[in-house]
């Protein structure tokens, strides 16, 4: 009986990453409790948890107390799953009445049990600390296990620079001659030298790049300092950063080269040579071939390129934050090469406009099937209309080519080739202003899409100032702040898991879930609220929810775990729609019964995460 306890255990989280001895230590000492339909299991009139509960047959809800902090009112367990965890790890009331649904057995396990085997197993204490981040680190193993053969053979993205770290670095003196540097580069074969202080922090980096620089201008010197050809300030990692930080590093500044610091130290040099082993195409081979297009029509391979190349992260199990990073950063280059072509083709230099990116885009979080949402800010002072009519050929233009290099036009037409979009910064004010004015849906709908702009070419100021002059607008008008909270809250997230969902029609049909729609969006709706009467000028989420949660004195843990949350609904996004020839109607739409235990778990968790946040924004606005 006890190992076919044990061997039922270990398919669920978090005993299935247990050591044999701790998961025996476990089984050896719980009991078999039965409660009836419609019983009592426990809740918070027991007093402090003393017992934790694993449902070994059946089915229990817990529905949350008045009193507790905000948080999903109903969450079902199945077989495998523990409660109170929370409660009995941190020796408190249960926040939850917790009721058997249907005849249920489950394993009672003692509260001086649980504090021990945290003792004993580093995976059990950590998925009771923090139990969103530890099943989202599950998910993301087994994602990566999954592509393991594809995978074969390559670097993972998610390798730390430490590891990446091969050779002692090459480093001189800033006194150093020049001829002196390039001995030392040429013994060790390497293209770049460090160049640092005294106590061996990096003050400068001289590479190939620098010696033809300086060459061509006819500045060479052998016999003075390096520090006189140097680059100062070199970029800079520590070494526990992962590799997919200092590929986002190279391909935003176009530079070849990372320095690695441990406690400030010169620890190493990273090169994009290091980064990229994926098949015949990496990031930085994109990013050339991006710079060196001479029509936008030449962008079309390299936008198949891209998607490749994200296809390959995913593959390597690389995490939603990251990967949503990578691909906004190759977006980024790849639309405003486009850009950059049709103005110096439509006879326009940018310096009076400012091309937005909105929504997704805007936040730095598209995923692969996303259509395209984008505007133009022009300059005060310059004649409206016409200006406004040399600007459209241009904007459908590159709405054109951004069709074409797959960023499907938008079907509500919300693009910079339409007149309604291609405003000067007072018309904006105007537009932002009615929608604060009248909060009615359809201004609040837009206000989902536009409040989250940020300058993608051209004039940045621009985007700047209308950002400033919105957070002084609505920071604290509380009537529109509420109604922008009480439309979010339109859009709920799942109660339930199996009972509940699988028979729902909530998500489009019986079983079927919208992860955007039921899944990032409560997130993304929320951290947009927050930010804006935080007066916070960032648009990503992950970065709104963090910034506007310390400033509203959340716990860091708690709002951790949203974000952990956000992001692995993210990451199913992306997987799901990479994994084969989605419609776009489907692209964000899952059927429940298509997945498997640990991803429902999973799914559970963060849907939970996601009540949580809705009703704290609901107390926040008395709603």
């Amino acid at each position: 009986m006890l190992d076919a306890t044990t061997e039922s255990l270990r398919r669920h989280p978090p005993f299935d990453r247990m050591d044999e001895e701790s998961l025996a230590f476990l089984v050896s000492r719980f009991k078999l409790a039965y409660f009836a339909r419609g019983r009592k299991v426990t809740g918070p009139e027991y007093g402090t948890a003393r017992t934790l509960y694993i449902v070994q047959r059946g089915l229990v809800r817990s529905e949350r107390t008045a009193e507790a902090l905000p948080g999903q009112e109903t969450i079902e367990y199945y077989i495998g799953e523990c409660f109170p965890l929370t409660a009995v790890y941190g020796k408190r009331p249960a926040n939850s009445h917790y009721t058997a649904l249907e005849d249920t057995f489950c394993y009672e396990v003692g509260a001086e049990v649980v504090e021990e085997l945290a003792q004993r197993s580093t995976s059990f204490r950590e998925f009771c600390d923090r139990r969103a981040s530890a099943l989202l680190q599950q998910a993301y193993a087994r994602l990566q296990s999954l592509h393991a053969q594809q995978s074969a053979g390559q670097q993972p993205m998610t390798a730390s620079l430490r590891e990446l770290v091969r050779r002692a670095p090459v480093s001189c003196r800033p006194s150093e001659s020049l001829q002196s540097a390039l001995q030392k580069m040429q013994q060790a074969k390497v293209g770049s030298i460090v160049v640092t202080g005294d106590n061996d922090a990096p003050q400068g980096i001289f590479t190939e790049r620098d010696l033809l620089r300086h060459t061509v201008a006819g500045r060479l010197d052998l016999n003075k300092p390096i520090d006189a050809y140097m680059t100062p300030s070199p970029k800079c990692l520590p070494a526990t950063a992962g590799a997919w930080e200092a590929a986002v590093l190279m391909a935003r500044l176009s530079i070849r080269h990372v320095v690695v610091v441990e406690e400030g130290r010169l620890a190493g040099v990273v090169s994009e040579r290091d980064l990229f082993s994926l098949q015949r195409m990496s990031m930085r081979n994109i990013i050339h071939a991006i710079e060196i297009a001479a029509s936008p029509q030449n962008l079309t391979q390299i936008a198949s390129d891209i998607r490749r190349l994200e296809g390959n992260m995913i593959a390597h199990g690389v995490g939603a934050e990251q990967l949503a990073q990578l691909i906004a950063t190759l977006n980024d280059r790849l639309s405003c090469r486009i850009i950059e072509l049709e103005a110096r083709r439509h006879g326009l230099d940018g310096s009076d406009f400012c091309w937005i990116a909105l929504g997704s885009e805007g936040r730095l979080e598209q995923t692969l099937s996303t259509d395209q949402d984008n505007g133009i800010i022009f300059s005060a002072g310059l004649p409206l209309e016409e200006t406004r009519q040399k600007l459209l050929p241009f904007a459908r233009s590159v709405n054109e080519m951004l069709d074409a290099c797959g960023f499907p036009l938008c079907k509500g037409n919300i693009m910079a080739s339409n007149p309604e979009w291609c405003l000067g910064i007072g018309e904006w004010h105007e537009k932002f202003d009615n929608w604060i004015r009248n909060p009615e849906p359809q201004a609040l709908l837009n206000s989902t899409i536009f409040y989250d702009f940020r300058p993608l070419w051209g004039r940045e100021d621009l985007a700047h100032q209308l950002r400033t002059w919105l957070l002084s607008r609505v920071k604290d008008d509380m009537r529109f702040l509420r109604a922008m909270a009480q439309n979010a809250l339109e859009s709920r997230p799942p109660q339930g898991l199996l009972s509940e969902l699988l028979a729902s029609a909530g998500g489009g049909g019986a079983g079927i879930i919208n992860l955007k729609a039921q899944g990032t969006r409560p997130f993304v709706d929320a951290a947009r609220i927050y930010s804006l009467a935080s007066g916070l000028e960032h648009t990503n989420t992950a970065a709104r929810l963090r910034l506007s949660g310390a400033r509203m004195n959340v716990p860091r843990d708690e709002v951790e775990a949203m974000v952990d949350a956000f992001h692995f609904l993210l990451l199913f996004r992306l997987r799901h729609q990479f994994s084969g020839d989605i419609p776009v109607a489907e692209a964000n739409r899952i059927s429940m019964s298509d997945l498997n235990e640990l991803d429902r778990q999973i799914l559970k968790e963060a849907f939970r995460q996601a009540r949580k946040l809705q009703s704290r924004l609901a107390l926040d606005y008395n709603l």
